[in-house]
């Protein structure tokens, strides 16, 4: 299927986000000292802003394509839940279906940016427990609720504990039950838990972890790579996203790969989210082929020109289609 045939169809498409939902705070200021308490930099503070992130920022990217969205969740019970479901119901996510949960901190990544684009600090507030077993059962049941009539299902997993071993397994099966395609972004830890899956895409460093490697995947070795790890995991269709070198797909049909995009890099924050929200609802149409691969890169080369965590714009995704026109 041709680039601009998937994006004229994307907003036909209905999916569902399971997963990490995390609120992204960003702290924006100028930085011309160092401290004289410490050896650090000083930033005066111009503004804070927020965003949803990690399997809320997935959303957000489907959203972005056109596709209807929903999300379910669990998150904490404090002001960054507040702010995050109210930014998820805002950007016109729907439904909405965010467990509370007073015991854990709603997930939040704090950056401190200087200068425009330099992020000089990070700090991260989480709680990577698992939910507990009365949580997982309401969890699993609200998906199966929900999940019903959307076209892909996409699990966006962080392992911050809120889609643990026994949530994935039970989701996939749910999929399988319902015919609906299963796309995963998974972490090295839980890949094989994502057996029967439709699509997992993981990265580079992921996919070396995954297949018991210490040295990172070499370009000229991810396809065979990417073979090797879809039938170790019994995936469908198994993606490996190598950064600036593009990415490579491996299912029952082909085995290829497509460069990345070359384009100044301010931000690589959330160009995964990007990638497997672009490559679900190409999921949508049967097999990924060369096509959603080539696309995947243009959505995530349009977001790292950004700065923070960022979605395609109604801009990007036009410039995109002249590209393939």
């Amino acid at each position: 299927m041709k680039v601009t045939q998937y994006l004229a169809e994307f907003p036909s498409k209905s999916a569902l986000v399971v997963g990490d939902l995390m609120l992204d705070e960003y702290i924006f200021g100028s930085a011309s000292r160092i401290s004289q308490e410490a050896p650090v930099i000083v930033v005066k503070q111009d503004r804070v802003s927020s965003v949803p992130g990690g399997a809320a920022n997935v959303a957000m990217n489907l959203m972005a394509l056109g596709a209807n969205t929903g999300v379910v969740g669990v998150i904490g019970d404090d002001s960054a839940a507040d702010s995050l479901e109210a930014a998820l119901q805002l950007s016109g996510v729907s439904p909405v279906e965010v467990f509370r949960d007073a015991s854990r901190p709603t997930t939040r990544k704090t950056r401190v940016i200087a200068n425009h684009s330099h992020q000089v600090l990070r700090i991260d507030v989480e709680e990577e427990t698992p939910i507990d077993p009365a949580m997982i059962e309401a969890l699993v049941q609200r998906v199966k609720e929900t999940m019903k009539g959307r076209d892909v299902l996409l699990l966006s997993d962080y392992q911050k504990g809120a889609i643990p071993g026994p949530v994935i397994e039970r989701i996939i099966a749910l999929g399988k039950e319902l015919g609906v395609p299963v796309v995963a972004n998974a972490k090295p830890d839980s890949a094989h838990f994502y057996r029967g899956a439709d699509v997992v895409s993981l990265n580079r460093f992921e996919a070396t972890s995954a297949m018991g490697m210490l040295k990172p995947i070499d370009d000229a070795d991810a396809v065979d790579i990417a073979k090797r790890l879809r039938e170790k995991l019994d995936i469908s269709s198994l993606v490996i996203t190598l950064g600036a070198s593009g990415m490579v797909v491996a299912n029952d049909k082909e085995a290829l790969s497509v460069p990345a995009i070359r384009v100044e890099v301010y931000d690589e924050a959330g160009a995964g989210d990007t990638v497997i929200a672009t490559l679900a609802l190409c999921a949508t149409f049967g097999p990924l082929g060369e096509d959603a691969l080539r696309l995947a890169s243009h959505t995530a080369a349009s977001v790292v020109r950004k700065v923070g965590v960022a979605v395609p714009s109604a801009e990007d995704l036009q410039q995109i289609g002249q590209v393939f026109r």
